[in-house]
């Protein structure tokens, strides 16, 4: 019974000793590998592969070598090796040591290379990603710039062809247009600075718009605009509205001489806005419209800041016809600075 005993305890020194000899060369090899290798690596990294391989095992081979004599030098003092000769045990020691730490070391050399090459190609990858959307952002902002500028001309030709029939008639009234058509053109400047603006500024470009329209047309062009207050925050592309306004008057108001009724309207459903413009007119069919048209510019900026979300629809009965621009809440590309 006591000789088991004793085996035992025989047996858990071994066990113990063997724990601290591996826990001394585990930390002076690791340790001088943690803080010279990533240096040696870096410093490797933009040779050809064959060399870095080779100064890396070079390197760690180093490395093992003086971190194991150095563990076995404080092993053999602090009396670990027993009766086993020092250089012997040390030699023991140091050929455990290089094929551990040749094998781990560079497994995990492999590892952090791969783990490099990847972080890489995914950084290069969005690098990318950024570059494209910044491209179709550009390409995008240009077409907008593009399509709007297309407005301006039909509505400063249109707005100055009614002031000037007022100049000899009512010089006065011409006067007061003049200043309106100035505060009307300045809002319009202003508004191509953004792709969008709230509804409530164009519903105010309109009103202005009409204000000029009527000196010309005078009874010939009745209005009513019904939009509530809670939807005049709504993000709407500038001169939409303007542009559905003046289609009715240049070809209904305007080129009939009993004149034209024109209503303005807009209605929420859900997440979505629905802006109308009717009049008693006859209608037309809005896919026929020609190649720089007002509507077909207004479709296609609608469907590069909406998208499909955006859509503009015309119909017509025995009563009229309208056109309906229907909005989402929000706007798919950023507004510019």
């Amino acid at each position: 019974m006591y000789a088991l005993l004793l085996g035992s305890m025989v047996g858990w020194t071994l066990v113990l000793t063997y724990f601290l000899i591996s826990l001394i060369y585990a930390n002076m090899i690791g340790t001088a590998a943690h803080f010279i290798m990533p240096v040696v690596g870096g410093r490797l990294s933009r040779r050809a592969p064959a060399i870095h391989w080779l100064g890396l095992a070079a390197t760690l081979f180093g490395v093992t070598v003086v971190s194991s004599l150095l563990a076995g030098t404080i092993v053999a003092a602090l009396g670990l090796f027993g009766s086993t000769p020092t250089w012997a045990a040390q030699r023991t020691g140091l050929g455990i040591a290089l094929v551990l730490a040749m094998t781990v070391g560079m497994g995990i050399a492999v590892y952090e290379s791969m783990r490099a090459r990847l972080d890489e190609a995914r950084e290069g990858l969005r690098v990318r990603e950024l570059e494209v959307e910044r491209a179709q952002r550009l390409a995008t902002d240009a077409r907008l710039a593009s399509l709007e500028s297309r407005l301006h001309p039909h509505f400063l030709f249109n707005a100055l062809a009614a002031i000037a029939g007022q100049v000899r008639e009512a010089p006065e009234r011409a006067e007061r247009l003049l200043v309106e058509f100035a505060d009307l053109l300045r809002a319009s400047l202003d508004a191509t600075k953004r792709h969008t603006v709230p509804l409530g500024d164009e519903i105010a470009v309109v009103q202005s718009y009409l204000e000029i329209e009527h000196a010309r047309l005078g009874e010939r062009l009745r209005t009513k605009i019904d939009v509530p207050d809670e939807l005049k925050t709504w993000p709407v592309p500038p001169l939409a509205l303007h542009t559905l306004v003046q289609n009715s008057v240049k070809h209904v108001a305007a080129a009939r001489p009993g004149g034209a009724e024109i209503r303005v309207e807009a209605r929420r459903t859900g997440d979505r806005l629905a802006v109308r413009v009717w009049d008693d007119g006859s209608g037309f069919d809005l896919s026929e419209a020609p190649t720089g048209h007002g509507l077909e510019t207004l479709r296609s900026r609608l469907a590069v800041l909406f998208g499909p979300a955006a859509t503009l629809d015309a119909t017509c009965d025995t009563e009229g016809a309208r056109v309906t621009m229907s909005l989402p809440a929000h706007v798919a590309i950023a507004e510019r600075p």
